[in-house]
């Protein structure tokens, strides 16, 4: 009886010395985390971001700030960091990077001692160290760059893939029409897909002329349609943020084979182009826009400007 009581009283003590181990292990950590993100509101959410900061009087060990990104080093509560991701997401900041680690104190006093172990000038060094390092007891010790959404690739941004097909109906004048060559106008009616969020796209689809003369067997009357294209925001209109009016600029090159009744022919072309995003959200995007068409073969008759509408939805 005497040996099952001090079985249990050996199993209780263990159990009591383990919690409160792992209780001391849990009170004696700091996170260390590292956040990159970028927004096309800048203007608007850096001093949202700053206000933040300034509310929850957050520490500020360190910050950097240009025309195209804020840096920061901020010793905060986790609910407070808990708070910051939300805020990212509501401020609708793209995450380039998002690393947590956690860190143990003692451990790092350890790392520390061993580092300065052979070198009794820098003593109180070393202890303005181990203070540091216990002042974030229990933090998220974190280190933000929130930055400006860039014009062009770099190699810290990540390319942003979409699943957004749609459908695209046009109407083209050429400039000069001319009989045996092109119509006064053609219909366009194109599979239009969005595969980036900047926004890059394909199209495939065909042209039908709105009336060709019976007599004139040459004309082109169908042209068939391959197109790459991207389109830009300008960061002094707002970059692309607004749900509605969105102006935007880019371009388009393709691939045309126009055909007729005893004719055809082969081309390429390029189009710059001007555009207004009517509406979008998280889910849809209807646009419209002007484009320039410039043929590299038959210029003078095939070249003119091209009007479309355009709906696509996330798949």
């Amino acid at each position: 009886m005497k040996t099952n009581l001090l079985v249990i009283c050996l199993c209780a003590l263990v159990i009591l010395s383990n919690s409160a181990f792992a209780q001391d292990r849990a009170d004696s950590t700091f996170i260390d985390a590292t956040v990159e993100t970028y927004t096309p509101n800048f203007d608007k959410v850096s001093p949202q971001f700053e206000q933040f900061v300034e509310q929850n009087s957050v520490r500020i060990e360190e910050k950097t700030k240009d025309f195209y990104v804020i840096t920061y080093t901020l010793v905060m509560k986790k609910s407070q960091f808990a708070d910051l991701k939300t805020k990212l997401d509501e401020w609708k900041c793209q995450t380039i990077k998002l690393k947590e680690t956690t860190r143990y104190i003692p451990q790092e006093k350890y790392i520390l001692q061993d580092r300065y172990s052979d070198d009794e000038d820098r003593i109180r060094e070393y202890q303005n160290e181990i203070h540091e390092l216990e002042s974030k007891n229990g933090t998220v010790v974190l280190d933000i760059r929130l930055m400006r959404e860039p014009t062009t690739p770099s190699a810290s941004m990540k390319i942003r893939f979409v699943n957004m097909p749609g459908f695209e109906f046009s109407v083209f004048m050429p400039e000069n029409p001319k009989e045996g060559i092109a119509a006064d106008l053609y219909y366009g009616y194109m599979l239009k897909y969005l595969f980036t969020r900047g926004k890059s796209y394909i199209t495939v689809g065909a042209f039908k002329a709105d009336e060709v003369p019976q007599n004139d067997t040459l004309m082109y009357s169908d042209i068939f349609n391959f197109s790459f294209g991207q389109d830009f925001y300008s960061r002094h209109l707002g970059r692309g943020g607004r749900k509605f009016l969105n102006l935007y600029s880019g371009y388009n090159i393709g691939y045309l084979m126009y055909s007729g009744k005893k004719s055809s022919l082969k081309n390429f072309y390029v189009s710059p182009a001007i555009g207004i995003e009517l509406f979008k959200n998280n889910f849809m995007l209807i646009d419209t826009k002007m484009t320039y068409m410039l043929p590299f073969t038959d210029n003078l008759y095939l070249r003119g400007f091209q009007f479309a509408a355009a709906i696509n939805f996330v798949f």
